[in-house]
C-alpha cells in the first residue's frame, strides 16, 4: 500500500469520525431551546454508546466533563425509552433528581431501562440492532390543586403534561408521549393507578387522599433502528464495507450532516457509529 493510498484513508477515517447522518435523530414536538440539536444529537448517541458498549462487556462510557457543553452538565432529570422494531417498548426508567448532570442521569438511565425495567426481561446485545431510543429530559414538577375529580380532568394537558400520581397505595408516573397512546383523561388517570397497584378508580373515588403533580418534558430520539457503536477497543471493515453515521462525541457549532461509506481494511476508531448492517470486527 502507498502512502498517498493509506493517507486517503487516515484522513477519511478522521473527517467520518465527526459525521452524523440527519435521518438517524428527530426532534420530539415539545421544543425547548435551552438544550440545542448538537446537544440533544450527542445525548442520543451517548445513550446508544452507553447500550452498545455495557451490554457487550460491562464497560460504561467516561466521557470529558470539561469538553461538554453547559447544557449537557446542567443537573436535570430525564427518562431514557427503548422501542423494538415489531413489538413496541422494550423498557423505560427514568429519574427525576437532579443530584447528577444530565449526560449521567442519560448514561445510567440507559443502563436500566436495558436492564432494569421489571415489566421486561433484560434486553440482549443481539436485540440492539431492533432496538430505537428516546430521551425525555424533565421540567421541575409542579402540585396541581384540584377541588374534585372533574377540575382534575379538566387542568390536565394531554400531550404537554407529565403526571405523578401518589395515593395511598404507591406512586407512579406517565411522561407526556404516553398521551399519544392513552388520549382519553379518565383511561389516563385509571391506568395509572393501575400502575402502582392501586384499584383503577381511586382518583376520582379516593381524590381528598391523593397527591397529583405535573411537569413538562423535551424530547428527542432516533429514527433509525439498531445504529451500531464500535467498541472501547476498535474494529477494522470487512469485505461487505460499512457505513459510518458518525461518532460519540460534542458536535461543534456549524457542523455539516452526512455520512461515508468505507471499504475494506479501515480501521474504526472506538465511539464511531455504523449502520446495523455494516461489515465488522471488532479488535
Amino acid at each position: 500500500m502507498g502512502v498517498g493510498f493509506d493517507m486517503r484513508f487516515k484522513i477519511l477515517v478522521i473527517l467520518s469520525s465527526f459525521l452524523i447522518t440527519s435521518f438517524s435523530f428527530s426532534l420530539g414536538k415539545a421544543q425547548d431551546h435551552s438544550i440545542p440539536d448538537r446537544d440533544k444529537q450527542y445525548l442520543i448517541n451517548l445513550a446508544r454508546q452507553t447500550l452498545y458498549w455495557y451490554l457487550k462487556d460491562g464497560t460504561i462510557p467516561q466521557p470529558d466533563n470539561d469538553s461538554l457543553s453547559v447544557s449537557i452538565r446542567q443537573k436535570r432529570g430525564c427518562f431514557v425509552t427503548l422501542y423494538k422494531r415489531n413489538y413496541g417498548l422494550r423498557g423505560c426508567v427514568g429519574v427525576f433528581a437532579k443530584e447528577r448532570s444530565l449526560y449521567e442521569n442519560v448514561i445510567d438511565r440507559a443502563i436500566a431501562a436495558a436492564t432494569r425495567d421489571t415489566r421486561f426481561p433484560k434486553v440482549t446485545l443481539e436485540e440492539l440492532k431492533d432496538i430505537k431510543i428516546e430521551i425525555t429530559v424533565l421540567s421541575e414538577p409542579r402540585d396541581l390543586l384540584f377541588t374534585s375529580p372533574e377540575d382534575l380532568l379538566a387542568k390536565l394537558r394531554p400531550l404537554k403534561d407529565g403526571v405523578i400520581l401518589t395515593t395511598r397505595y404507591g406512586q407512579s408516573t406517565y411522561i407526556p408521549q404516553v398521551w399519544k397512546n392513552i388520549p382519553d383523561k379518565e383511561k389516563f388517570m385509571s391506568t395509572l393507578c393501575q400502575k402502582h397497584g392501586a384499584p383503577w378508580d381511586t382518583w376520582k373515588n379516593d381524590y381528598k387522599n391523593i397527591k397529583v403533580l405535573t411537569y413538562q418534558a423535551i424530547y428527542f430520539g432516533e429514527e433509525m433502528y439498531g445504529r451500531r457503536v464500535i467498541g472501547k477497543n476498535g474494529a477494522v471493515v470487512g469485505k461487505k464495507g460499512a457505513y459510518i453515521l458518525g461518532a460519540v462525541k460534542p458536535l461543534q457549532e456549524g457542523l455539516n450532516y452526512g455520512g461515508y461509506k468505507v471499504g475494506e481494511g479501515i480501521e474504526l476508531a472506538p465511539g464511531a457509529i455504523v449502520t446495523s448492517d455494516s461489515d465488522i470486527f471488532e479488535k
